[in-house]
This record gives C-alpha cells, structure tokens and sequence, in this order.
C-alpha cells in the first residue's frame, strides 16, 4: 500500500529532510513514525500525499506512483487518502459540519448520504453537539478533532496523521487512537507521525524512528 524506495529529499543545496529512506507499509498495516523534532517525520507524511516531491527515489501509494504522478491526477491520489495535519487547515467561515461534509462533497457523495455520515463522525469524536460552530469558537483540541473527523469521514484506503493528539489530553488522546484503530480494524492503512512514546506503546503497533532523515529503528 505504502512503499519508498531509496527516498530523498532536499530543500535547498544544504537542508536534507530525508536521506535514502525505504520503507514499506502493507495494506492494513498500522505504524508509527517517530523521531526528534526535524527528524524528518512531516516531511515523510507531505511526500505521501503529493504535497511535496522526492528530490530522488521513488514512493507507491495506493496503487499510485508518486515519481508519475502528473498534477492533474492529485486529486485523484487524495480521494484515497486521508490527512490530519499538525496546524488543522480548518475553513474558518464555515461550520463543524461544512468542514467534515466537505471532504464528502469534494467526493461527489449525495447529501443523503453526507448528513448522516458526518453526524455519525462528529458524534465519535466527541462533537456531536458542535456541529453548528464555528472553528474559531472551539478549543485547540476541539479543533484537532474536527480536523481527525474531516479525515475519517470518508473511510479512506490510507490515512495519514501528523500529530493527531498533539492537543489533546491522555483520555482524549486514546479516544482518538481507539478511532483510528477502528478505522484499522475496517481495513485502512494508517500511519501517524507522533513524539508521544506513552501513546505509542499503549497501542502496541510497528514503530518506526528517524533520526536527522535516516531510518534508524523499524520493529515491524
């Protein structure tokens, strides 16, 4: 489902974000990806979801070859994959329930399909009763579960998190991993780039670490 093969990448002549990295990551699989601030652990996750391009190497994503991938097909990549991202990228003059139904809309799902789908999510994520605000009234933590909503509401083939729990307490925190292993279970891939050792081992899956855009440490 996820493979790289011998991935760099380079912002400038001297900034090196990844070095060499090879990696795979099967359909269904579950990791984590770890490692120091500047480790290299978004950069991995931008390149997964065509935000960003390998400098060299080449990266398969659900059937897609990224090293291909013309602009015009990117979407295409996306309706496969979810994405939490570290700063939410929220719309901020629409509600809850526009930002999660959006990620349906841009799938080109009914509406009677849409409304029922996004109250379920909402509910599992603790904001069934948020539906109607707006971002900018809700907590940091309520707004990073928006963002996990937007991302699970359309049971994607893989999902990618970049600090999903980041602002949210340890009983939330595990609230949230309970979704994404849910999300497992049903068969999507999930990988979710975290710092946070005590959640890792509660959840017991594959850990992979980097260290300076190296992969140092991989237990699956």
């Amino acid at each position: 489902m996820i493979r790289l093969f011998h991935v760099t990448k380079r912002y400038g002549r001297d900034d090196l974000a990844l070095d060499d990295v090879s990696l795979r990551v099967e359909k269904g699989g579950f990791a984590f990806v770890t490692g120091p601030s500047g480790a290299g652990k978004s950069t991995l996750l931008k390149l997964l979801f065509a935000a960003e391009r390998p400098t060299d190497g080449r990266i398969l994503v659900a059937g897609h070859d990224l090293s291909r991938l013309r602009a015009s097909s990117v979407p295409i990549l996306r309706r496969n994959v979810g994405v939490v991202f570290q700063d939410f990228r929220l719309l901020l003059r629409r509600t809850v329930f526009d930002n999660v139904a959006f990620a349906l809309e841009v799938l080109g799902q009914p509406r009677s399909r849409i409304r029922p789908r996004v109250e379920a999510v909402l509910r599992q994520v603790g904001l069934g009763h948020k539906m109607d605000a707006l971002p900018l009234r809700l907590s940091g933590g309520e707004q990073q579960r928006v963002a996990i909503a937007r991302a699970l509401v359309g049971e994607p083939a893989v999902l990618l998190a970049d600090e999903p729990t980041g602002n949210l307490d340890a009983a939330l925190s595990r609230d949230i991993m309970d979704l994404f292993t849910d999300a497992h279970i049903r068969g999507t891939t999930v990988l979710v780039a975290t710092h946070d050792a005590q959640l890792m081992r509660a959840v017991g899956k594959r850990i992979i670490r980097l260290e300076r855009g190296r992969v140092v440490e991989d237990d699956g």
